[in-house]
């Protein structure tokens, strides 16, 4: 069996219950799981508007070609195996015996006509199409065995096909309203719909025909609370068994007390900063003096290196994160596809970052705006409190900007920032989606750069990034995703700060948990204390 690729918040679910009837009304019985999400979905259509919130929470009831364990690393799901058969045809082995909710049997024909729909869902805000790029044509060679033609070598056609969901042919075209209500929400995984609507438990029950191992839980109720106060007070209340985004402030309390477990693992996402690149007329710059500058400071590599090296980031782990997160010395973290051990630990030495400032001509610092988001992550805004202040210690006076990710994004992908911090997660479980992303710069023909916000890229990084993506032999392909990555890093195209660990909470005598690096909260993958 050939795996490709490795890997991407939590399953957030909001179902209906019928009218009057509250999560408190129902006792909650030993085969019974009660879950406070931090976010809800706003669809039950697996292909319809692609974000986080929607397909985690459809990942309870949808199954896909190939999954992602809790590393996100590829495991057969729908497919038992895959390989390429030529530089432009992927065949893929069905599982046998498969059947969805309804009880209609799961053939080829379901794949053929389940990526047949996924680029004519009308209205898509946000299309699953980008993840069925490249595949010109789906043949059923015979019940079990589908074949994929591409328009050229694909390597990442089975981390693609990890994120689409398969739906029944038998159901037949259906519309984007008859999946919110219900009617035609019917997958093969381990739990099927009993009730959904927004701002509601959203309530699964047990798939007693699931084709893999049987769920614990005979009925799963995931109850949207979006306030993090209300969330860890119906657990300490008793009202829900297990909750997701954990609070900081909070995980000392409930680690202390012995009625509950904290779980807390490596996220997939990385907090880094971008500095701009390509642009002598950077925005919010000025010399130490506040007159404009003739050049970038930034686009000089000593520049660059000398901020990597002023920032304290074992301080900002444990005084800022509580040491819920990990030093990030690179774009990924560590045991994703294409993570480098070629890139030395990241450094934390002032005396040199002065030096390499002198060295530039910049002996008195000088003055930039760093913009960050504040509500996206656990402590965003926090953490670039503390590098302002670490930064000011060599002589860059920044003034920093936080504000709403809605505003946020808008005007970083409008290229208004100089210099900005984010976290990116590659929720493949590998490097190629930051490079071509990223790093590579920006081809609208290529379809690479699209997130390409600061001005990186260059000739050579791009070749290495095109002639991995081009590489379907796995060690290859990974050898050239590590010499990119090394290529990113030695010249401090971004600097990472450090990885978030995802954290979840439970009674102790009830739940057990293996922490997901995609932050997914899956009914089937919380088990019974033992």
């Amino acid at each position: 069996m050939t795996h490709l690729s490795r890997l991407p918040l939590a399953v957030a679910v909001a179902c209906a219950f019928a009218a009057g009837t509250t999560l408190s009304s129902i006792p909650a019985g030993a085969q019974e799981l009660r879950v406070g999400m931090q976010t809800e979905p706003g669809t039950l259509d697996p292909q319809f508007n692609l974000l986080g919130s929607n397909t985690s929470a459809l990942r309870n009831i949808y199954d896909t070609l190939i999954a992602r364990d809790q590393n996100l690393q590829l495991v057969p799901s729908l497919a038992l195996s895959w390989r390429p058969l030529n530089d432009t045809t992927w065949e893929f082995k069905l599982r046998p015996n498969v059947r969805f909710h309804d009880g209609s049997a799961f053939t080829a024909e379901d794949v053929k006509f389940t990526f047949a729909r996924i680029p004519n869902v009308p209205g898509n805000p946000n299309s699953y199409a980008v993840y069925a790029a490249g595949i010109t044509e789906v043949v059923v060679v015979d019940p079990l065995t589908v074949h994929f033609r591409t328009n050229g070598p694909t390597p990442l056609l089975p981390t693609n096909v990890s994120n689409l969901f398969i739906i029944s042919a038998a159901k037949g075209v259906r519309q984007a309203a008859e999946f919110t209500s219900g009617a035609a929400a019917v997958g093969t995984g381990p739990y099927r719909l009993n009730t959904w609507r927004p701002g509601q438990p959203f309530v699964l029950d047990r798939n007693d025909s699931f084709w893999g191992d049987r769920p614990h839980w005979q009925r799963a109720i995931f109850r949207p609370i979006t306030n993090d106060a209300s969330r860890v007070s119906a657990l300490l209340a008793g009202d829900v068994d297990f909750i997701n985004g954990v609070p900081l402030q909070d995980i000392a309390r409930l680690a202390r007390d012995a009625r509950f477990k904290v779980f807390a693992g490596q996220s997939a996402y990385v907090y880094m900063l971008y500095p701009d690149l390509d642009r002598d007329n950077t925005p919010g710059l000025a010399g130490a003096d506040g007159r404009p500058l003739q050049a970038s400071p930034f686009r000089d590599a000593r520049v660059r290196e000398a901020i990597s090296l002023a920032i304290n980031r074992p301080g900002i782990v444990e005084r800022v994160m509580e040491g819920y997160a990990t030093i990030a010395n690179q774009a990924v973290p560590q045991g994703f596809f294409g993570h480098s051990d070629g890139v030395p630990p990241a450094r934390f030495d002032v005396e040199r970052a002065r030096v390499l400032l002198r060295e530039a001509g910049h002996p008195n610092g000088f003055q930039t705006t760093l913009h960050c988001p504040n509500d996206r992550f656990v402590n965003d805004s926090k953490i670039c409190e503390a590098i302002t202040q670490q930064l000011a210690r060599v002589g860059i006076r920044v003034n920093l900007v936080a504000m709403p990710r809605t505003t946020f994004f808008p005007m970083r992908a409008r290229r208004e920032f100089g210099f900005h911090a984010a976290g990116w997660g590659s929720l493949t479980g590998e490097s190629s989606y930051f490079l071509g992303a990223q790093i590579h710069s920006p081809n609208r023909a290529l379809g690479l750069g699209a997130i390409n916000t600061n001005g990186a890229g260059s000739p050579a990084i791009d070749a290495v990034i095109q002639q991995a993506r081009r590489t379907l032999d796995d060690t290859q392909r990974g050898a050239l995703l590590r010499q990119a990555m090394e290529m990113t890093m030695k010249d401090n195209l971004v600097i990472p700060v450090l990885t978030f660990q995802a954290i979840w909470a439970g009674r102790g005598d009830r739940v057990a948990f293996t922490t997901r690096a995609d932050e997914e909260t899956l009914a089937a993958e919380v088990k019974p204390a033992r």
